[in-house]
């Protein structure tokens, strides 16, 4: 077997940053400017960005420099944006080239809290088509690929994020996660990836708006360079930022029943050394039975069909170029090689049919399954417990792996159980990269994930830096 060997990356994290600018040592313009070069250089290859911001950045780090308060918590650091995220004066596709734009008349809430702390927008990031994959590719903006080995996905929905970061082209950018979106490309690209809780982030001016209890999977948060970083970040964006602690949790919870499934043995091994690091701090092991888990994540597709589909129908078919959308027509385009839409959105479509719930009464029997799992767990976890699980089954795959492992295989599919648990039940996750733990075959580093109920936010940071030591 191959023993290839990708270098742990050693960028200074926006901490690390801060104090620089704050101590005289550098400017916000040299630190922008730094980091526009690094995107620029690999943007034809990485492909992460949909738009950069060079000239106005490069202002507004001056501007910052000259007249800017140096107390603002992210002084002068660059930073990226989805491309689901409004920013006056663009628009926000999801990637499509059938839907219309939607044009974005003044800054998303996220977005407006950033600048007001003293970020630097440099970039907006790609994303899959409607932001509904694990590859972030589409025909409008193309495939971004892993800043680790372009052979590889970088992940998403957030994929564009996760490769601006990884690759030191951004300090940190801002994701949204429905299904393990910000996580996925944080693991898949080496850097940490936060997802609050539904209710934690105003998401206003982000797309698209849920308004029903599928609201609940859907978080948002930062991908960084650190733990330290990600609780930074999140306390500019959350309407109840969290204070520092030493604190831990008491007891560390090992789930039962739990289908996990690991195509990499350094990630068992990282997950391993992650929940030995924490007892060895005092936590305590204890078991609890998970076993209802394949059930719920059975029904995960049926779920976000039903939300969806007739939108992804009503969006496909808004443009007068294109016309009416109909899955049939457009598998055939695909197969003689003319597609109108990403062959990972068209998966979705044509899955509907085998996942359709049904009457209204079993959707609304699924979505209350939901509702007592999370109330259930939720309570188990209380403000004591964490739970620490792989991230992902797998490192980063081969261009268009991930899709075929995630989207076509209907059974309960253990590479992706633990991504998709943080959704569902609504719980805080920081997913944290293990450069210690490296797939021999790949270089690829590992991930972890910690998870706990809502409201333990600051504990769950604290732990995680422990467990970050241990595997960095």
């Amino acid at each position: 077997m191959p023993n290839k060997k990708i270098n742990a990356p050693t960028r200074p994290d926006a901490y690390t940053l801060l104090a620089q600018l704050r101590a005289g040592k550098t400017k916000s313009e040299s630190i922008v400017r730094e980091h526009l070069e690094q995107l620029k250089k690999l943007q034809p290859t990485v492909n992460g960005a949909t738009k950069i911001y060079e000239n106005e950045a490069l202002e507004q780090a001056r501007k910052l420099d000259q007249t800017g308060d140096k107390t603002l918590p992210l002084f002068g650091l660059p930073c990226s944006i989805k491309e689901t995220f409004d920013i006056a004066g663009e628009e926000v596709t999801a990637g499509s080239l059938r839907r219309i734009p939607s044009p974005c008349k003044e800054d998303a809430e996220m977005v407006r809290r950033l600048r007001a702390a003293g970020a630097v927008v440099i970039a907006r990031s790609n994303i899959p088509e409607f932001a509904m994959t694990g590859e972030s590719t589409n025909l409008r903006f193309g495939r971004t690929n892993n800043p680790l080995d372009i052979t590889r996905v970088a992940g998403g929905s957030s994929g564009g994020e996760g490769a601006l970061v990884g690759s030191g082209s951004s300090v940190f950018g801002i994701g949204s996660d429905i299904l393990g979106s910000i996580r996925i490309p944080a693991a898949l690209c080496g850097v940490v990836g936060f997802k609050a809780h539904s209710k934690a982030i105003d998401n206003r001016g982000t797309w698209p708006q849920i308004k029903t209890s599928l609201n609940d999977w859907l978080g948002y948060g930062p991908l960084c360079r650190s733990v330290r970083d990600a609780q930074l970040i999140y306390n500019v964006l959350a309407t109840q930022p969290v204070p520092l602690t030493d604190e831990l949790f008491k007891n560390l919870l090992i789930p039962e029943g739990f289908p996990i499934t690991y195509r990499q043995n350094c990630i068992k091994n990282a997950v391993e050394a992650a929940r030995n690091a924490v007892i060895e701090k005092g936590l305590v092991s204890k078991k609890a039975d998970f076993k209802d888990i394949p059930k719920l994540f059975l029904n995960i597709p049926k779920i976000i069909s039903d939300e969806f589909y007739d939108n992804w129908i009503k969006d496909l078919s808004s443009s007068p170029e294109f016309g009416p959308f109909s899955p049939i027509k457009e598998l055939f385009k695909n197969i003689i090689g003319q597609p109108t839409i990403d062959g990972g959105l068209l998966n979705w479509i044509l899955l509907k049919p085998i996942m359709k719930s049904g009457s209204t009464k079993k959707q609304e029997k699924i979505a209350n399954s939901f509702r007592e799992a999370r109330s259930k767990y939720q309570q188990l976890l209380g403000t004591d417990n964490v739970m620490i699980m792989p991230t992902l089954g797998l490192v980063a795959p081969k261009h268009k792996g991930f899709n075929r492992a995630s989207l076509l295989d209907p059974r309960v599919n253990g590479l992706f159980t633990s991504h998709t648990l943080g959704n569902y039940l609504d719980m805080p996750v920081i997913s944290v990269p293990a450069w210690k733990f490296c797939d021999p075959e790949t270089g690829l580093p590992a991930s972890v994930s910690l998870m706990c109920a809502l409201g333990s936010e600051s504990r769950l940071f604290a732990t995680a830096k422990i467990v970050e030591e241990a595997l960095n």
